[in-house]
């Protein structure tokens, strides 16, 4: 799995997912939405088999790859 940062803001990143499906996508995002500092998570993949899925995540403010409130941290307590 192979992580690139599409954008990033104060409290929102995107993040293209490299050689994932909905498989893990879909865990991410679960468990990213009982982070109680993460306001919005989803991802998209316009075609399951030519492209990359894409992973929003928007934060109450917390910095979004901040180890311990949003998406490193959840993927860290996976």
């Amino acid at each position: 799995m192979e992580l690139t940062i599409v954008n990033k803001t104060d409290n929102e990143i995107s993040i293209k997912v490299a050689g994932e499906s909905h498989t893990l996508l879909n865990t991410l995002k679960t468990a990213l939405l009982n982070n109680k500092h993460v306001e919005i998570a989803t991802y998209d993949i316009k075609h399951p088999t030519i492209s990359e899925p894409i992973l929003f995540v928007r934060t109450d403010g917390a910095d979004p790859i901040d180890d311990k409130k949003s998406v490193r941290g959840t993927r860290q307590g996976m």
